[in-house]
C-alpha cells in the first residue's frame, strides 16, 4: 500500500530522486577528487624518490669520471709514459719498467680493468692486460673495430666496448681516453683507461633492491641509445617506440606510463649529465599505487554504505517537505469539477498548476464575458440615446453617465465624430480574431486617452467598421483647433505602429445632450464624404460645403456618350481620358449624387459591353456581374477611377476586332473545308490556299492564330476522329476506314492512330467488341 501511494506520488518521487542524485553528485565528486588528489600525490611521492635515487647514480657516475679525469691526467703527462707514447723507436727492455708500474696502478685500483697505450708510430699496443697484450683471439682487431666504428670518439669520456665473445656480458669495459687534439684521433697515440663495468651496475643493482619490488628495473642508456640492465645485459624488452622517446628525451626529469591493465608501468628518465647517459626506472603502476587502490575500494565501501543511509534520510525529509504540497492536492482535489480531480500523468505541482491555470482562466472568462455583457448594455444605450433625438432629457442622461460610470460632464458642451478603418476588408477582415480585438482596443484606447486633454471623451463601438466618440468640452470656444490637431495626431500615431489608416468626420459642436442626435446624424453624412475626399481624412462641415455642390445633368450625358463611342471603338487612350474627365466631375457633387453617377456609368458601360458582346464572333472576356460588384466594393473615388481605367486596359489587351473576326471567319471556312475533303489524301494547307487564293503561309498563320493548331495538326485530328467512328459504327476492313479517312499509307495511318489513342485500329476494335463498357 505504502509502495503504490509512493508511485502514485510523483512530487514526492521528484523530490526523493533530486536528493538522492544531490547527494550521490556529491559524494562521486568528493571521493573521485579525493582519490585522483592521492594519485597526484602519489605519483609525486614517487617521482621524488626516483629523483634521490637517480641522482645518486648521477653523483657516482660524475665521481667515477672526476677519479678517472685525475688519474689520466696524471699519467698522461708522466714522464715516464709520454716516450712509450710518442717515440719512433723503442725497445721492450727499456719500457719493461715503466710498464710495470703501470701494472702496479691498475692492480691497486679496485675500479680499473686495464690500461692501454698506443703508439700512433710504431703502431703499438701496449696494455696490463695480458690477454689484450698477446692478442691471442683478436681482442686488439675488435677494438680497433668498435674505435672505428664510433667516429669522432670524444677524449675522457666513458665509451662501452666488447672485445670477447662471451655471450653473458654485454660489456667488457668503458674506455677512458686521451689524445693529442692536434689530429684526428684515428691517426694519434693514445692512452687508454679501461673501467670495469661492475662498479656502475652493481651500483645500479644495489639501488634496485633497496628502492624497488622484484618487479620493477633500472636500466642504463649509453649516448648511442643502447638498453643495458643491472646485470650488464642488454635490455630488448621495452616496446621501439618507448625506447625512441627515453632516447628523445631532453628534460632533465622525466615521468610518463605506458601499457594497459595489469601490464601498465611508469617510466622515470633522468639525465646523468655526463655523457649523455640516462638512468632509467620502470616500475609496476598496480605496484606503486598499491596503497591507494586500497583506499579507493575503502572510499567506494564507504560510499555505498553512506548512498544507503542517504536514501533513507533523503525519503523522511522528503516526506516532511511533502506534506504541505499534498495538503494542497487534496483541498483543489475537493473543489475542482470531477474530470479534473484526476492528476492522470502529472506531478502535484503540475496538477495543481494546471488547475490554478484552469480556475484563472474560468475567472477572466467570466471577467471578460461581464465586461462584453457591460459594454454591450453601454452601446445599446447609447444607440438609444441617439436615436432618440429631443426626447432625451438632461436627467435621463445624467442617469445613463453614473450608471455606467461614463466620465462626461452632463451639462455640456459636446462634441461627437464618427472614425472607420480604411480598407476594412483587406485590414482587419483578414487578421486574425486576436489582432483584430487588438487593434479594436488601442484605437479606442489611444483616441480615449488624447481626446482627454482637451475633454471628457467616451469610445463606443457601433458595429459594421463604425466608432464614435463623444467628448464633453470645457466650453465652445475650445472646441476647433484644438480637436482636430488631437483626431490627426490620433491618425499618424495608429498609422505609425498599426499600419492603419482611419477617416473621421466631426459634426459641429452642440451644447446640450438635446442635439446629440442631429449631431450624429450629421457626422454619419460626413463620413461618406470618405469617397470623395479619399483615405485617412478629417472630413468637417466647412471641408464638405454640400450647399455648393451641384449637379450638372447635360455634361454628364456628354461624358457617357462619349465613353460609350471609345468603348465600342476600341479606343482605350481616349476612353481612360473620359474616365478621368468623368470622375473630376463626379467629385464635385454630394456623395448621394456621385454614387448615382458612378452606379449609372456603371450599368451604362456594362450595357455597352453587353450588347458588343452579341455582334462579337469572339466575346470580350469580362464578368460584368462581378465588375459591378468590384465597383460597390470600393471605398473612395480614386479607387472607383483605378478600377475603370483597370477596366480600359483589360479591353484594349482583347479588343482588336478587325483583325480577330477576320482570322476567325478565314479559320472557320478552312474547317468547312477540311470537313468536305478530308477523305482526299492529297487535299492539304496548299490546296486551301489555291482554293483560297491566298498564300499558304497566310492562312496558315490565321489559322495558327485562331485555333492554336496548324493545318495539318486540326487536319489529322478531324481524320482520326472520323477514323475512330468508322471502327466503331461501320462493319468495314481497316483499309477502307483508312482510305475513307482520307490516309493513303497504312503505316503512317496506324502511328498516328496508336500516338493518339496508345493502340492499333484492329486492338481497338478487338477490345470494343469485348468490353464495350470501356470505351
Amino acid at each position: 500500500m505504502m509502495l503504490v501511494q509512493f508511485r502514485s506520488r510523483k512530487y514526492l518521487q521528484r523530490i526523493v530522486w533530486t536528493l538522492i542524485v544531490f547527494i550521490v553528485a556529491i559524494l562521486c565528486v568528493f571521493a573521485s577528487t579525493l582519490y585522483w588528489k592521492m594519485k597526484q600525490s602519489t605519483m609525486h611521492i614517487q617521482m621524488e624518490a626516483n629523483r634521490k635515487v637517480f641522482a645518486q647514480v648521477k653523483y657516482n657516475v660524475e665521481y667515477m669520471d672526476e677519479i678517472l679525469k685525475n688519474l689520466m691526467m696524471s699519467l698522461y703527462f708522466d714522464n715516464e709514459v709520454i716516450p712509450i707514447l710518442y717515440s719512433k723507436t723503442f725497445s721492450y727492455g727499456d719500457i719493461a719498467i715503466k710498464l710495470a708500474k703501470l701494472d702496479k696502478v691498475a692492480d691497486s685500483s679496485t675500479y680499473l680493468h686495464s690500461i692501454i697505450l698506443y703508439n700512433y708510430y710504431t703502431d703499438t699496443y701496449l696494455s696490463t692486460n695480458r690477454k689484450f697484450q698477446d692478442n691471442l683471439h683478436g681482442e686488439i682487431e675488435r677494438f680497433e673495430l668498435q674505435l672505428g666504428n664510433q667516429a669522432n670518439v670524444q677524449k675522457m669520456k666513458l665509451v662501452p666496448m666488447k672485445i670477447t665473445a662471451d655471450t653473458s656480458n654485454a660489456i667488457d669495459f668503458f674506455s677512458y681516453m686521451m689524445y693529442d687534439e692536434r689530429a684526428e684521433q684515428s691517426k694519434q697515440s693514445k692512452l687508454i683507461l679501461n673501467v670495469k663495468p661492475e662498479w656502475i651496475f652493481n651500483n645500479i643493482k644495489v639501488i634496485n633492491s633497496l628502492a624497488y619490488d622484484k618487479s620493477s628495473s633500472v636500466l642504463l642508456m649509453d649516448g648511442s641509445g643502447v638498453l643495458y640492465t643491472n646485470d650488464n645485459r642488454e635490455a630488448d624488452f621495452l616496446p621501439e617506440r618507448i625506447a625512441e622517446r627515453i632516447k628523445e628525451s631532453r628534460a632533465e626529469l622525466e615521468t610518463f606510463t605506458y601499457g594497459r591493465g595489469s601490464h601498465r608501468s611508469i617510466v622515470t628518465v633522468m639525465s646523468l649529465g655526463e655523457y649523455n647517459w640516462k638512468a632509467i626506472g620502470i616500475q609496476s603502476y598496480d605496484y606503486a599505487f598499491k596503497e591507494v587502490n586500497g583506499i579507493r575500494n575503502m572510499l567506494m565501501a564507504v560510499t555505498i554504505l553512506f548512498l544507503v543511509l542517504s536514501a533513507v534520510i533523503a525519503f523522511i525529509i522528503s516526506t516532511r517537505l511533502y506534506r504541505p504540497v499534498d495538503s494542497m492536492v487534496r483541498q483543489v482535489r475537493g473543489t475542482l469539477p470531477h474530470e479534473m480531480k484526476s492528476a492522470g500523468q502529472k506531478d502535484e505541482w503540475s496538477y495543481l498548476a494546471a488547475s490554478y491555470a484552469s480556475m484563472a482562466d474560468k475567472a477572466d472568462l467570466a471577467e471578460r464575458h461581464h465586461l462584453r455583457n457591460r459594454k454591450i448594455v453601454e452601446n445599446f444605450h447609447f444607440r438609444s440615446m441617439l436615436s432618440r433625438g429631443t426626447e432625451l432629457t438632461e436627467e435621463e442622461f445624467r442617469s445613463w453617465l453614473t450608471e455606467h460610470r461614463l466620465p462626461l460632464d452632463a451639462a455640456g458642451p459636446f462634441m461627437i465624430g464618427v472614425c472607420k478603418i480604411d480598407r476594412f476588408e483587406r485590414q482587419m477582415l483578414q487578421a486574425s480574431a486576436s489582432e483584430q480585438r487588438i487593434y479594436k482596443f488601442a484605437l479606442g484606447n489611444i483616441a480615449e486617452e488624447l481626446l482627454s486633454r482637451h475633454g471628457k471623451p467616451v469610445w463606443i463601438e457601433m458595429g459594421d467598421n463604425q466608432y464614435v466618440f463623444l467628448c464633453s468640452l470645457p466650453s465652445l470656444t475650445l472646441a476647433g483647433d484644438l480637436i482636430k490637431e488631437t483626431i490627426r495626431e490620433l491618425q499618424q500615431v495608429i498609422q505609425t505602429y498599426y499600419h492603419l489608416s482611419t477617416t473621421f468626420s466631426l459634426a459641429r459642436p452642440f451644447g446640450s445632450c438635446t442635439g446629440m442626435a442631429d449631431a450624429y446624424q450629421e457626422a454619419l453624412q460626413l463620413i461618406q464624404y470618405r469617397m470623395l475626399l479619399g483615405s485617412a481624412a478629417l472630413i468637417t462641415t466647412e471641408l464638405v460645403r454640400a450647399e455648393d455642390r451641384h449637379e450638372n445633368l447635360h455634361h454628364a450625358d456628354h461624358i457617357e456618350r462619349q465613353m460609350t463611342e471609345h468603348l465600342r471603338l476600341g479606343n482605350s487612350q481616349e476612353l481612360k481620358g473620359d474616365i478621368d474627365h468623368y470622375f473630376e466631375y463626379a467629385s464635385r457633387l454630394t456623395y448621394s449624387q456621385f454614387m448615382n453617377a458612378v452606379l449609372h456609368m456603371t450599368v451604362t458601360v456594362t450595357k455597352t459591353i453587353s450588347e458588343m458582346n452579341e455582334h462579337r464572333l469572339r466575346p470580350l472576356d469580362i464578368d460584368i456581374r462581378a465588375f459591378h460588384q468590384e465597383v460597390l466594393k470600393q471605398e473612395t473615388a480614386e479607387e472607383m477611377k483605378l478600377l475603370f481605367c483597370s477596366l480600359a486596359e483589360q479591353l484594349a489587351d482583347q479588343d482588336h476586332p478587325a483583325e480577330l473576326e477576320k482570322a476567325d471567319m478565314l479559320a472557320r471556312t478552312m474547317k468547312d473545308m477540311i470537313a468536305e475533303n478530308s477523305m482526299d489524301p492529297d487535299f492539304s494547307l496548299n490546296a486551301m490556299a489555291q482554293l483560297l487564293k491566298m498564300s499558304s503561309a497566310y492562312i496558315g498563320r490565321q489559322f495558327k492564330q485562331s485555333t492554336g493548331m496548324t493545318v495539318t495538326e486540326y487536319m489529322n485530328e478531324y481524320r482520326l476522329e472520323r477514323a475512330l467512328e468508322l471502327l466503331e459504327t461501320k462493319d468495314i476492313t481497316i483499309n477502307e476506314v483508312m482510305e475513307l479517312s482520307g490516309y493513303r499509307s497504312q503505316s503512317y495511318f496506324f502511328k498516328l492512330f496508336k500516338s493518339k489513342y496508345g493502340t492499333s485500329p484492329k486492338n481497338y476494335r478487338l477490345h470494343k467488341v469485348m468490353t464495350p463498357d470501356k470505351y
